[in-house]
């Protein structure tokens, strides 16, 4: 009896006896390519694996193989004989692998028993699997499960990787813009700060801005007034920080500019900057210190709308000084009554406004800077000069942290009077 015949003989005995799984109906029926040079082995090939619900094509050759695989673009896997006229099994497998339209394809190579050599080389050559004729059809199904499986497998793992790599790409775009965007608003907010101080010979003026994030929601202004006779200067703290606080942070600013040139007294200042915010900072609010400095007198008119107190240093009596009006914060309650109180300054006077985040600080939980520190170094630098004093409280903060993250901004704003 012939190898195929004996072939056929075995095939038909298991199909007969009902050894069959088929395919789970609705699923995806897979679609194999089966080649081999012998008819009757195709043929009761493609019998028993159309039972199994799969869709087959074959071909006697090397050469119909790759038309089918030119044509049929589903194919999920491929049988072939090794030893076939024309076009061996390796010869065709070596050019399914060089292809890239089907290179993914697997292949299970059919050989004869003792053929050691050839699998070898098919394994060298790329092939999957290996079977030997003559072969039990439960194992061939077997293997051709499995194949058929794991390259669905890689196919959902390359769709799902592919589908990666584009929300990637497109996550990346959205952080390029978001991060344009960023540094345009951070440019913006920074421009609403001076960068520079109207000059006097009687004063000197002197910053620090150190913001928590990209975006603060600090802010101070330094505007001169009546002809250049007073000087005001504004500190105001927005609750948060990030978008959100950099917003509003540019309207308290529209709110002080729309109000400081309409009068001369802190008090009305804020009442007004109040009215502006109130109703459209949606339950946000800002502290805000406001201080005008009349350079022919010397008084020093201020109020306070919910800001820590100013710290003036009288440095010829080496004394502090807290001026701290009482009222509460901008842009969540109206109306509200802001006081203005006045203090005459002397020649050595030093005034330090500033938020709370240049003593609330915290390297750990229960450990922050401390007002007390702070006012103990404006103590110490009363001979140094006030770029110098407000350099070492940015750098003793930094010190302080050791490393770490602010939690809050940090502004501080000085005047000095000059002898």
């Amino acid at each position: 009896m012939s190898e195929s015949q004996q072939f056929f003989k075995l095939g038909m005995q298991e199909i007969i006896a009902g050894n069959t799984d088929p395919q789970a109906k609705g699923e995806d029926m897979p679609v194999l390519l089966v080649v081999d040079d012998d008819p009757d082995i195709l043929r009761v090939v493609r019998f028993y694996l159309t039972k199994q619900q799969y869709t087959v094509h074959t071909a006697t050759c090397g050469t119909e193989a790759l038309a089918i695989l030119d044509k049929e673009r589903d194919i999920e896997l491929i049988l072939s004989d090794v030893m076939m006229p024309q076009m061996s099994g390796l010869e065709l497998l070596t050019i399914v692998r060089e292809n890239p339209d089907y290179a993914d394809i697997p292949m299970i190579l059919i050989s004869a028993e003792g053929e050691t050599a050839k699998k070898v080389a098919g394994l060298n050559l790329g092939a999957d699997d290996f079977i030997t004729k003559p072969f039990n059809f439960d194992e061939l199904m077997a293997r051709v499960k499995n194949h058929i499986r794991l390259r669905r497998l890689q196919k959902e793992v390359m769709v799902a990787s592919n589908q990666a790599l584009r929300a990637n790409k497109m996550l990346q775009v959205q952080n390029d813009r978001f991060l344009e965007d960023l540094e345009a608003a951070r440019s913006l907010q920074m421009s609403l700060m001076p960068d520079k101080f109207p000059e006097y010979p009687q004063i000197a003026l002197a910053s620090r801005y150190l913001p928590a994030e990209e975006l603060g929601g600090d802010f101070f202004d330094v505007v001169a007034l009546d002809g250049g006779r007073k000087l005001g200067v504004l500190i105001a703290d927005v609750c948060g920080h990030g978008v959100t606080a950099a917003f509003i942070t540019a309207m308290t600013k529209i709110a002080f500019q729309n109000s400081c040139y309409s009068s001369f007294d802190p008090s009305v200042v804020l009442t007004r900057m109040n009215g502006e915010l109130t109703g459209n900072l949606k339950n946000g609010f800002v502290t805000v210190f406001y201080g005008v400095y009349d350079l022919v007198d010397k008084s020093f008119a201020y109020a306070s709308g919910g800001h820590p107190p100013l710290l003036l240093h009288r440095r010829s009596a080496e004394q502090m000084v807290e001026l701290m009006p009482q009222a509460t914060f901008l842009g969540f309650f109206e109306p509200v009554e802001y006081r203005t109180d006045t203090v005459i300054l002397q020649p050595g006077d030093r005034l330090i406004f500033y938020t709370d985040g240049l003593y609330e600080c915290q390297r750990v939980p229960g450990d922050d800077f401390g007002i007390e520190r702070v006012t103990g170094m404006i103590l110490t630098a009363k001979d140094k000069g006030l770029d110098s004093l407000l350099h070492e409280l940015i750098n003793s903060l930094i010190e302080f942290m050791d490393g770490g993250a602010f939690d809050d901004d940090i502004t501080i704003v000085g005047l000095d009077v000059r002898d």
